[in-house]
């Protein structure tokens, strides 16, 4: 049985960036946090097995949380993404659902109720606590779902064993997102003083044009989390986001992006783009590691990529995908040691291996 208890709980799609930067993170970092990570077709895979297979190479045979990835659009007719829509919904999908959770024993299970019968939900929550490895609630915030249908299974669901996610999704700090996760959170408690509850958002950028040369965001999910952790402090909410990615998106593409270099610190990100200047990543990079900040980042791959970047040596980043996920590893890792004073005398017991 895998305790949920208050330490961070990351949430990972099946894409290239979030991918590597965790195979990246010490092992050490991943056995502290717990990802949820939202199952999805493999880039162009035609097997639905490729999935399982990153997933493998990123965290190895760690338990971690799955659902379902509802962001993802498909209308191929390809293998991968036909056995996924048959996820979803329609006849037999949760069948398929509890199927692929007992063929891997690490999954910890949310349970599926979109598009899912009061039988079909029942189901799930029983056969889950048969398993024993914990069950998980996910509610995305403006998804349709809300808490309020736990009530008519609270005699059927093992609070002590069980996890509840409130996702506001992608989202600035606002207070009408934060009333609504608040009354997420209100309802759940209600149900239990035993209720375990994750905190989640993300407000990476999307748009750039107003962030010019160096520029700060806040990382609005450690505002949410903050704000509601303060008024339900003798219950047990624990932090969460999208490990500074977001949902994703279709909205089309428009034209091809600056060279850009991201990076976090434990309440921000530094974004370095110039489009005056046209800097490149090397111009980016060197900004970065000339911060004072840099003076205390992180012993990680992402933070060593960055650095190679500006002292322009092989295997620095040169593209954007690189980038992100040098960002999302240097994340990861201060998110998963916020409380740390000094993150730079963290241990990271596996050192990394250039392949260059």
């Amino acid at each position: 049985m895998t305790e949920f208890f208050e330490r961070y709980y990351p949430t990972l799609c099946i894409r290239r960036a979030e991918m590597l930067a965790m195979e990246k993170l010490p092992p050490t970092e991943k056995q502290k946090m717990l990802p949820i990570v939202l199952l999805a077709p493999w880039l162009n895979s035609i097997k639905f097995d490729n999935t399982f297979e990153r997933i493998e190479i990123s965290i190895g045979n760690l338990p971690i949380i799955v659902d379902l990835d509802r962001f993802y659009q498909s209308e191929s007719h390809n293998e991968s993404r036909i056995y996924f829509r048959s996820l979803l919904k329609g006849d037999g999908a949760t069948d398929r659902w509890i199927e692929l959770i007992t063929q891997h024993d690490n999954y910890i299970p949310t349970v599926q109720t979109v598009d899912r019968s009061d039988e079909c939900i029942s189901q799930q929550i029983n056969v889950f606590k048969e398993l024993g490895r914990g069950t998980v609630f996910r509610f995305e915030i403006g998804a349709g779902v809300t808490p309020s249908i736990l009530d008519k299974y609270r005699d059927e669901i093992d609070f002590g064993n069980t996890l509840f996610v409130i996702d506001g999704g992608w989202v600035d700090y606002n207070q009408v997102t934060e009333a609504k996760i608040e009354g997420f959170v209100n309802f759940i408690t209600g149900l239990s003083d035993d209720a375990r509850i994750v905190v989640c958002c993300s407000n990476f950028p999307n748009d750039f044009s107003d962030l010019d040369n160096m520029a700060q965001v806040e990382i609005s999910s450690r505002r949410f989390y903050s704000s509601i952790r303060e008024r339900y402090g003798n219950y047990q909410i624990f932090y969460g986001d999208w490990a500074s990615t977001k949902p994703r998106r279709y909205d089309g593409f428009g034209s091809k992006p600056l060279a850009r270099i991201d990076f976090p610190l434990k309440d921000r990100w530094i974004i370095a783009r110039s489009k005056d200047e046209q800097w490149d990543f090397v111009d980016a990079a060197l900004r970065i590691t000339r911060l004072p900040e840099w003076a205390s980042r992180p012993p990680v791959w992402g933070a060593t990529l960055i650095d190679k970047a500006a002292k322009n040596e092989p295997g620095a980043i040169t593209t954007g995908p690189q980038a992100i996920a040098a960002r999302v590893n240097i994340h990861l890792f201060m998110q998963n040691n916020f409380s740390a004073e000094d993150v730079t005398l963290i241990p990271t017991d596996a050192p990394w291996e250039d392949p260059i």
